[in-house]
């Protein structure tokens, strides 16, 4: 008999390792997300290694309960595609996509709705070559998001995604991988919205796994609750009088957004170190930016962060995704700000005011700046607080060195809990834990001798929860 349960025991070990080794083979490249520019849709896009069935399941909790579809492969790769529809603006969903036996699940929030004054997203770029460092890049922006929901946005890229774009081993290797994880659940979990760079090659292999809803070559344009952001395909003309200038031109004009951005892989005004600054940027778009209030250019194609300002106009070099980093010339003409490092920008739009901070994937920040949207003046009246509800204000000032102070409001006897936290989710202190009447209040938090980076804190009381974001730069 013990010999008859030590066979039995070794053949249902070798069946699971067996089953284990076929379990990842379903898949080719898991399931992430694009966003169409319909503010009610999310598409997923996934591949597996066979023609089969895949069936995908939604709802507002992981209980999957709004929607089941089978989806059916298209084109000639075994490329599958499920736009989810009829969404509610700035609500979270739970999606579960199932290829037979594997399974897996992710999550979004939808887009805000067309009058909202809020909005956060990420910015970064030129992630090829070194997947474990972009592993880590990812793996930072994961934490921001999951440390404060409102950063669960949209990515924006300034391309550059594999070293070779023409060639499919490099997307599996680089950018699709299932080794590097933070990676994929990047993907899983914030919609991708990437321009065309130079090592896209030919575009036909970025247009197979990114295929937004271009006007014409790879240039288009969306809305996200009041930004709007247009794409430039810089390897299809935009001289004066082609068919994308012309373009570029009417869609600014015609946007009623708030916010207007341009994002493209080859800047304006860059730090050098690697390539020159792109004269048609500096000709043909800096131009539009001044004629219709477009406050910032985001590129890459420089493997580093830089930031110049001309007649306003910020243009961010956000190259530090994972590409092999190059030195910029702090001499080069309009710069205000470069570092040699990976990294990744969060913007924070509120209302008339936007805050930018590039970050590097341990939580030190290497710029930080705001400015006010040049297409209005401020509302004074906005500024002024009505204490009606729970309140908890920015920081100010932020960023700040080495005291701040946090105002918050009480409507009613309250238990009050004020925490602080780095990047990581890891309490730092906590300043408030106490009853409190009803009134205004404020406290102080000294950073003593904790590193510069982002903190995020975060206070609750009773039903209330809100969570918010502040710098320290020594």
């Amino acid at each position: 008999m013990n010999k008859m349960h030590h066979s039995f025991v070794l053949v249902l070990f070798f069946l699971f390792i067996i089953s284990n080794l076929a379990y990842p083979q379903l898949t080719h490249k898991a399931p992430y997300l694009i966003y169409n520019g319909n503010e009610t849709e999310m598409q997923v896009l996934w591949q597996i290694n066979s023609t089969d069935t895949c069936q995908i399941e939604w709802g507002t909790d992981n209980l999957y309960t709004l929607g089941k579809a089978t989806t059916h492969e298209y084109g000639s790769d075994h490329q599958h595609s499920y736009t989810i529809t009829n969404l509610l603006p700035a609500t979270k969903y739970y999606y579960r996509v199932s290829i037979n036996q594997e399974i897996h699940t992710g999550t979004f929030h939808s887009a805000p709705g067309a009058n909202a004054t809020a909005v956060n997203f990420f910015a970064y770029g030129d992630t090829r070559s070194n997947p474990n460092i972009h592993d880590q890049v990812a793996a930072a922006m994961v934490a921001v998001y999951k440390n404060s929901a409102d950063f669960q946005s949209l990515i924006i890229s300034s391309a550059d995604l594999t070293s070779d774009g023409n060639t499919e081993s490099n997307w599996d290797n680089q950018f699709f991988s299932p080794s590097y994880q933070n990676i994929q659940e990047m993907l899983a979990n914030l919609p991708y919205q990437s321009c065309m760079g130079n090592h896209e090659g030919s575009g036909v292999l970025f247009k197979k796994y990114f295929p937004y809803p271009f006007v014409s070559g790879r240039y288009w344009s969306f809305d996200y609750g009041p930004a709007h952001f247009v794409v430039i395909d810089q390897y299809t003309s935009y001289s004066p009088g082609s068919g994308q200038l012309t373009w570029i031109e009417n869609d600014l004009a015609s946007t009623t957004r708030l916010w207007k951005f341009i994002y493209l892989h080859e800047p304006g005004w860059s730090a050098d170190g690697g390539h020159g600054n792109n004269s048609n940027v500096q000709n043909y778009i800096q131009p539009l930016c001044v004629k219709y209030g477009v406050p910032i250019v985001f590129g890459g194609h420089n493997h580093y962060y830089a930031r110049a300002v001309v007649n306003n106009i910020q243009h961010i070099t956000t190259g530090g995704g994972g590409a092999p980093l190059y030195t910029p010339n702090l001499s080069y003409p309009n710069i205000v700000t470069a570092t040699k490092a990976n990294h990744f920008c969060i913007l924070e739009i509120n209302d008339q005011v936007l805050h930018l901070t590039a970050v590097k994937p341990n939580g030190e920040v290497i710029d930080t700046f705001t400015i006010k949207n040049p297409l209005v003046g401020v509302d004074s009246e906005k500024d002024q607080l009505v204490v009606k509800e729970y309140i908890l204000q920015d920081a100010f000032p932020n960023p700040f060195n080495p005291v701040t102070t946090i105002n918050y409001s009480v409507p009613e006897v309250s238990f009050v809990s004020l925490k602080v936290f780095d990047i990581l989710g890891n309490e730092v202190v906590t300043l408030v834990n106490e009853n409190k009447p009803k009134g205004n209040y404020k406290v102080e938090f000294s950073a003593g001798s904790l590193p510069s980076g982002i903190y995020f804190y975060r206070m609750q009381s009773g039903s209330f929860a809100e969570t918010r974001k502040m710098v320290l730069l020594k």
